[in-house]
């Protein structure tokens, strides 16, 4: 709300103004000491949650100490990981082992016979060619490289024709690049044809170099050999009588793995644009078939592999209808099926079949790698590094809450430092402020029951015995974790030696003191027994100040509940003091008209003297 502005003392000429604030200075003590109680009330739930978040990764760290995982931990050496990975789990039993891996898990496999793309043809052309300067030099795009062919001026047959060319596009990239021949299919009727050489299938495209080059050796500016996956199956047809993809104007249906799918390419039809990419893609979303397709664009073939590995794994093809799939389809795969591959492996002597090449067997788990004659050695022992460690960060988490716990209850408090008002801050430095605020926050929680409560059952719960662990390992202190100073309030401090002697000597026993279950209290492992009473730690501060922020949509805690209380009192008392304030200014208000009056009235009654005394 916009104060309203106000003027006094016109008439007594006094400071209205500051007398009000005086006033309401006293009037807003009472406001400021629900601000600061507020603000206590504010940094206690703050001190408090930050304990339950202390508390919260704490009780994780017992979590993972009552796993076996986490304390019986082996060490693993293998004698040639190129062939296979090997972990072992705590299941897995110490010794030595011998591993060949015969074979390796497959996926079942459907390719295109053979190249998709078909040598880059040309128009039919005469016997004999005549080259001179103004059709000899034309553009060749060998994967992205492009470079100028230059043909010899004179008169070319068309087997000679093909071998000049020949001639200059090996010296312009290379021989074994690119492959020109020419088809002879009768009189006045020859055709030169461009393919790449190898096994990769690079695109090559034919583009003009300033004269007619391309036009007498029967190509079109932009001709390329490279099947587009991405272009329209009926727009890479038609120019060339050897075009892989003539879908023509009807229908194509096939079955991958008894999954029908079905495309119309009639004119108007809904298919008429399908591109093999988006063909592929629609293969690929049906789950049914269980199946991953795609075009290898370094091979130029289409790939079909199933999902799953090993002999139960397969691609089945079916073709319906049209020349897409099938004998002699454009995509060369025929009608069958394949399989899988089981991996084998001879562990111990002992032949195993997987569908996988990732298992675990008897605790140790294989990630094959590469088929070998050598036998590979393995050789699993405890590590009790491990468990060691685990104990360790244990410890060091325990102590960190024994440690903040402690410090909140004995932490000094001065009564004498409150919060500051706003009023006070703005006559203060920033570092006045910080250290002030420093002070008043201190001691908030000192002799708190709640947390005096979760830290001394802590304490009991890590000192106590564990009963029927089976091994003379049954406390904390028989495996070298004790306290020392009683000033320090329950610190646990570990003597190495102790505690490494114990787990070589009985791993199982230390492992047993950590994470027994028990019907009762004391037949429970240290970690079990923590976990238990952290989490009903938590539950009590969760109760007491509310979870950390983001956790919760409404905090319905004892001082949450407080908190939103103060803030009733605080907007009354706002509007208590807003009252006041008008009253205050609504007094002087008269006051300043009553001595308006009477200043009237004597500036009246001196007129009127002054007037009879002449």
């Amino acid at each position: 709300m916009v104060s309203p502005i106000r003027i006094g003392g016109l008439a007594s000429g006094m400071d209205t103004d500051l007398m009000v604030k005086d006033l309401m200075r006293v009037q807003r003590m009472k406001a400021d000491k629900l601000y600061q109680n507020r603000q206590v009330l504010q940094w206690q739930q703050e001190d408090y949650r930050t304990i339950n978040s202390l508390l919260l990764g704490f009780r994780s760290t017992a979590f993972d100490m009552r796993l076996q995982a986490t304390l019986m931990k082996n060490s693993v050496t293998v004698s040639n990981d190129s062939i296979a990975d090997v972990t072992a789990g705590a299941a897995a039993r110490e010794g030595s082992y011998t591993l060949k891996v015969n074979a390796l898990a497959e996926q079942a496999l459907k390719k295109s016979g053979g190249s998709l793309s078909k040598p880059l043809e040309g128009d039919a052309i005469g016997d004999t060619v005549s080259i001179n300067s103004t059709n000899n030099e034309f553009v060749l795009n060998l994967d992205g490289v492009e470079k100028t062919i230059t043909i010899t001026e004179g008169d070319y047959s068309i087997e000679v024709l093909a071998g000049e060319l020949q001639l200059q596009v090996d010296d312009a990239f290379g021989a074994g690049q690119v492959t020109v021949d020419s088809i002879a299919e009768g009189p006045g009727i020859n055709r030169i044809t461009f393919q790449p050489a190898g096994e990769y299938k690079p695109q090559i495209m034919l583009k003009s170099g300033g004269n007619d080059a391309l036009g007498v050796l029967g190509f079109e500016d932009g001709d390329s050999f490279r099947v587009i996956p991405n272009a329209s199956l009926k727009g890479m047809s038609g120019r060339f009588e050897n075009d892989p993809f003539v879908v023509g104007d009807g229908l194509i249906r096939f079955k991958i793995n008894g999954q029908e799918f079905s495309y119309d390419f009639s004119e108007g039809g809904p298919d008429e644009d399908k591109s093999l990419a988006s063909i592929i893609s629609d293969i690929n979303k049906n789950t049914e078939a269980g199946v991953l397709a795609y075009y290898d664009s370094v091979t130029d073939k289409v790939m079909i592999k199933s999902k799953d590995y090993g002999a139960g794994a397969r691609v089945s093809i079916e073709n319906l209808e049209g020349n897409l799939f099938g004998a002699g389809g454009a995509l060369q795969m025929d009608d069958s099926v394949t399989y899988g591959q089981n991996s084998q492996i001879e562990l111990n002597g002992v032949v195993i079949n997987k569908s996988s090449n990732n298992f675990t067997i008897e605790g140790l788990s294989f990630d094959l790698k590469e088929v070998s004659i050598e036998v590979v050695t393995i050789k699993v022992a405890r590590d009790t590094q491990g468990a060691f460690d685990a104990i360790k960060n244990f410890v060091d988490e325990y102590n960190k809450i024994i440690e903040t716990i402690n410090g909140k209850l004995y932490q000094e408090r001065f009564r004498d430092f409150t919060p500051l008002t706003d009023e006070q801050k703005e006559a203060m430095s920033d570092r006045e402020v910080e250290m002030w605020e420093e002070k008043a926050r201190s001691g908030l929680l000192r002799n708190d029951p709640v947390l005096s409560s979760i830290v001394s059952g802590m304490r009991t719960l890590m000192y106590q015995p564990v009963k029927d662990t089976g091994s003379p390992y049954s406390t904390l202190g028989s495996i070298g974790i004790a306290t020392r100073d009683y000033k320090e309030f329950g610190k646990l401090h570990i003597d190495e030696n102790k505690l490494r002697e114990a787990l070589n000597n009985d791993l199982e026993g230390v492992v047993s003191l950590f994470n027994q279950s028990g019907e009762v209290e004391n037949e429970k492992g240290i970690a079990v027994r923590l976990y238990d009473a952290v989490s009903r730690g938590i539950t009590r501060l969760s109760e007491k100040a509310g979870s950390s922020a983001g956790l919760t949509t409404y905090d319905n805690s004892y001082i949450g509940e407080r908190i939103r209380d103060m803030d009733k009192r605080i907007e009354s008392m706002e509007d208590y003091l807003v009252r006041v304030e008008d009253r205050y200014w609504r007094q002087f208000t008269a006051m300043e008209k009553a001595l308006d009056q009477m200043n009237s009235q004597s500036m009246w009654l001196s007129q009127q003297l002054m007037f009879w005394g002449n």
